[in-house]
């Protein structure tokens, strides 16, 4: 259509057009991904198994990190954990639970966060209590599921495929949220950054940007307004933020493209971190709008400028806890067409 169009007008009257007929094609685009994300998201309810069970993995992971702070408040989760267990009760009753291994989890979470409270000897409220047991024995009515046990782990262990062969390297990589008051210099923040520039990009066009705050109190504020890092973020002795310059894209194909390229680079950079003996945790920037304006002027950043991903860091202690974050099979996610 572009070229026809090209060829009938005359250049200059086609460079009039040429914007508005871009307004209107990226306005169609958005148009597209609103009715597709409305259609196949979870947006208006979780109508399939995979959306009930995304939903489930969502809520277990929650606990697991609460089971895995550096300080855990014993009986938390009174509002998250009932709700954790209404979904894991609706996928039982109307889904094969053998057939999840992620549902499966989700209830050996909830009985290892029974047991965790039991090893403590704190009294877990008795309607809490009640609550897990009958999503449990709902659950056992099917088949036996054992309790999930966290990571306990050193940092020794934690690293030492810090060198190693790629697969056993990534596969050591996990989400820290427990780090030691030691600083982390400059220069070796500047190596982490020089290693992720490796990450590849849309015609090389090298997007991502990233801001790094080292002062507790602007973290403090940043953190806040994002919302994921209770009970950890206070630790962090950096905070790095990642965002991609929009300008270096145009049209509706590209209006993805920033955040793939983003995206990319972000695994760069932990891969970076981890090398470096580094621990961290990622955090999600899929922000509302409002979110998005406090941040941008939290953060300082530019408009033209899109969130990415944040990433707390820092050196770890001898010792901590990270969370087990069942996979899926391999099966589950490869297709050979």
């Amino acid at each position: 259509m572009r070229e026809f169009v090209k060829k009938l007008l005359p250049r200059s009257i086609f460079n009039i057009v040429r914007p508005i007929f871009q307004c209107w094609y990226v306005l169609y685009a958005y148009l597209y991904d609103y009715v597709r994300y409305l259609k196949y998201s979870s947006s208006l309810g979780y109508t399939s198994a995979a959306k009930l069970e995304s939903i489930i993995v969502m809520n277990y992971h929650v606990v697991e990190k609460g089971l895995t702070m550096p300080k855990t408040r014993l009986g938390f989760g009174k509002d998250r954990i009932p709700r954790l267990c209404d979904f894991c009760d609706r996928y039982i009753l109307n889904y094969d639970l053998s057939a999840s291994n992620q549902v499966q989890h989700a209830v050996g979470v909830l009985k290892e966060y029974l047991d965790f409270h039991d090893k403590r000897e704190f009294s877990v409220q008795q309607e809490l209590k009640t609550r897990i047991l009958r999503t449990v024995n709902l659950a056992e009515s099917k088949l036996r599921i054992n309790p999930t046990k966290q990571i306990d782990i050193t940092r020794e262990e934690y690293f030492k495929f810090g060198t190693g062969h790629f697969p056993d390297f990534a596969s050591s990589r996990k989400s820290i949220r427990n780090y030691s008051s030691e600083n982390i210099p400059d220069d070796t923040m500047r190596l982490v950054f020089r290693t992720a520039q490796t990450s590849p990009s849309a015609c090389n066009r090298q997007t991502a940007r990233v801001h790094v705050f080292s002062d507790k109190e602007k973290i403090k504020e940043i953190l806040d307004i994002q919302g994921g890092s209770g009970g950890f973020g206070y630790l962090a002795n950096k905070l790095i933020v990642i965002t991609a310059e929009l300008g270096a894209f145009g049209g509706a194909h590209e209006r993805y493209q920033a955040y793939i390229d983003g995206g990319m680079f972000a695994m760069n950079v932990l891969y970076a971190l981890h090398a470096y003996s580094i621990g961290c945790c990622i955090l999600n920037c899929s922000n509302a709008p409002y979110k998005d304006k406090k941040l941008q002027k939290a953060c300082n950043i530019d408009k033209n400028e899109v969130f990415i991903a944040m990433i707390s860091c820092g050196f770890v202690p001898e010792r901590f806890s990270i969370a087990t974050s069942q996979r899926y099979e391999l099966e589950e996610i490869y297709t050979i067409r």
